[in-house]
């Protein structure tokens, strides 16, 4: 067989095998589709969007939330010599901005949405003129459906661009060519060794490099069977994903440490009849791997066939198409502890005294093939083994550069190396990444700017643009960072106190919620008036802030309401304290204020179902945001039946 030079070959040789995509939607929708299916589907969008006047080399950006319908338009692109631009779709403000930006970056721009989206975004006063390039799915009719024409495109064109982990307010595309894609596609399947027997399944969104090149364009590249669940429907019902994992027979599955937490918290104990004994690797990524998650996770499943060899602790980003080291399939989980007063840039990592505070960091192999790695100081000299320094790569698989920015590639590259913006070292078993240089945050399963969330909060009248700085520190088990939100503030703790529900309140609405939310007389900044969010963190985890944080509890305490009347508001109350513990819960206290996220209330969702079942919505929680008001909701609905 030739071997494919651009993406649509990968389609086009799949449909020779009688494998395809099977999607798990919420609503318990499921359905399946041949490759052969796929490739008519794709063709005849393609049509429809030639007939609107669609021409190759346009950029498309993909901003649905219908994974059925993306794969559609992802391949429409490839088909027609047009260029997918993946964006996470959502009404949330975020996935709003993060549309506008990126418009504006690549304008003109082409635009495939869902009616509903597009009126949402319609009413925001930055949403970009599309004029009459605007693609909706609403608008599509199978029967009415010729197919397009196809596009022979060149291995160095530009195939997909992605913006996936960039800033919602400056967003930095990365630009991939197909030589690009399909080197990593090959180096992914030589690395983990993918074949024709396996079976992959993945709940990541497609907006995500591991979702899109992972889970989906590796396992059509061989022509395997494939299973797309919603990440909406993993969030709302995790014990599925690995249920219809066990039943379907994956041997490829993945999950960030997200993933696992979600699923240790919500899922409960499997059924026995739930059988892993097919899994063979268990792929870890996007973000830092923790081996602490990972062995409760192992743990949790052991008794049903999931080896601890199968988890895959990978390492990988955007400009590098996805994939940029491995470990040996079958090595399990490897790690060091390390002292963390040695992992300094430059310095070597050492274990530590007994007295040390150490922490333990895990191998993620080394390089694929389709890319080569160092570690370098800040001036692009090469390291030796042991020392923590830059990561930087180069390779086939590796971006030039980035999409109408030239000063960011002046900032990444150096002597031909691209510096991936993290911390690491090489160790005894590969690559060991240890921090970060640039300032990304990791938290509610998403890479996170500080300067978009010190946006979100200055808009929200949280403070004055430049009173307040956004940092975190690593939680103790390395899974995630802990948002903390400083305010400049020199009034007193009962005034403060305001704040602190007005900030949770607006990360509230971006899905995020703040470990601490602290009032300090001053910022940290440099002579030139820069913010030094990285001391804001060094003093948390020396305990400097104690003393405010006890204080702002005992304020916050001193505020509580009286004790409830109502037998329903009481039951209320004990769930919250339940669902927010150390959080000052009142009966008229807005719960959004509390940092109430969307797994927080997918988990209240399902507490109140067991005490007043059928009675509330999940939506209902934003109408009736209080106790008091909920419990009257409730008290309402019970006393009509």
């Amino acid at each position: 067989m030739i071997e494919p030079s651009v993406l649509a070959d990968l389609l086009q040789h799949a449909v020779r095998a009688p494998c395809g995509v099977r999607y798990l939607q919420s609503g318990g929708r499921e359905s399946r589709l041949a490759y052969a299916d796929l490739l008519h589907r794709a063709r005849g969008l393609l049509g429809l969007w030639q007939q609107r006047g669609v021409r190759p080399g346009a950029r498309v950006l993909l901003f649905v939330r219908d994974n059925r319908a993306f794969i559609d338009a992802f391949w429409a692109c490839q088909l027609g010599g047009l260029v997918p631009v993946p964006l996470s779709a959502g009404v949330q403000a975020a996935a709003r901005a993060k549309l506008a930006g990126v418009a504006a970056a690549i304008e003109p721009a082409w635009l495939f949405s869902e009616r509903e989206l597009h009126l949402r975004c319609k009413q925001d006063a930055d949403f970009p003129s599309f004029a009459e390039r605007v693609l909706l799915l609403e608008d599509i009719r199978a029967e009415a459906l010729t197919p397009g024409e196809l596009h022979r495109a060149q291995a160095e064109d530009l195939a997909l661009i992605q913006f996936s982990s960039g800033s919602t307010r400056e967003p930095k595309g990365v630009p991939l060519s197909h030589a690009n894609l399909l080197a990593n596609v090959r180096a992914i399947r030589r690395a983990a060794a993918i074949d024709a027997l396996d079976t992959s399944f993945s709940w990541m969104p497609l907006t995500h490099d591991m979702g899109l090149i992972g889970f989906h364009l590796v396992p059509l590249s061989l022509g395997i069977e494939q299973v797309l669940m919603d990440s909406e429907l993993f969030i709302r019902r995790p014990a599925l994903w690995l249920q219809r994992a066990g039943e379907l027979g994956a041997s490829l599955l993945c999950s960030p440490n997200f993933g696992f937490q979600h699923y240790l918290r919500r899922a409960g104990r499997p059924d026995a009849v739930l059988d892993l004994s097919r899994v063979r690797l268990l792929f870890s990524g996007a973000e830092p791997v923790s081996a602490a998650v990972c062995r409760a996770f192992l743990e949790a499943l052991s008794a049903n066939g999931l080896r601890a060899e199968t988890l895959f602790p990978v390492y990988g980003l955007a400009e590098a198409s996805l994939a940029v080291s491995f470990p040996p399939p079958g090595s399990g989980v490897q790690s060091v502890k390390v002292a963390a007063a040695s992992v300094i840039m430059g310095e070597r990592v050492r274990a530590g005294e007994d007295d040390e505070r150490r922490v333990e960091l895990v191998y993620l192999g080394t390089a694929v093939d389709s890319c080569e790695l160092r570690i370098a100081d800040d001036n692009g000299q090469a390291l030796a083994q042991g020392h923590v320094g830059r990561v930087q790569l180069r390779g086939t698989s590796v971006t030039r550069g980035y999409y109408g920015c030239a000063q960011c590639e002046r900032e990444a590259f150096i002597d031909g190396w691209l510096d991936s913006g993290d911390l690491g070292f090489i160790g005894a078993q590969g690559l060991v990444i240890c921090g970060r240089v640039k300032e990304v945050l990791f938290a509610a399963g998403q890479n996170l700017f500080p300067q978009d969330i010190e946006h979100l909060l200055t808009e929200a009248g949280c403070a004055p643009p430049g009173k307040l700085a956004v940092t975190a520190l690593r939680s103790d088990d390395n899974a995630e960072d802990n948002l903390l939100v400083c305010l400049q503030h020199r009034g007193s703790m009962e005034e403060f106190v305001p704040c602190v529900a007005r900030v949770q309140t607006a990360l509230s609405a971006a899905g995020l919620q703040a470990h601490a939310v602290l009032p300090l007389a001053r910022l940290p900044r440099t002579s030139s008036g820069k913010l030094q969010r990285y001391r804001l963190a060094e003093a948390f985890a020396r305990g400097e802030y104690e003393p405010l944080l006890h204080a702002l509890e005992a304020q916050q305490e001193n505020n509580q309401s009286a004790a409830p009347e109502s037998t329903t508001a009481r039951q209320l109350l004990q769930l919250c304290h339940q669902r927010f513990p150390g959080k000052p819960v009142e009966l008229d206290r807005n719960l959004f204020e509390l940092g109430a996220d969307s797994l927080t209330l997918v988990s209240l969702h399902e507490d109140l179902e067991q005490c007043f079942p059928g009675q509330v919505a999940i939506t209902d929680l934003f109408e009736y945001p209080t106790v008091q008001t909920l419990a009257e909701y409730i008290d309402g609905r019970l006393g009509s039946e």
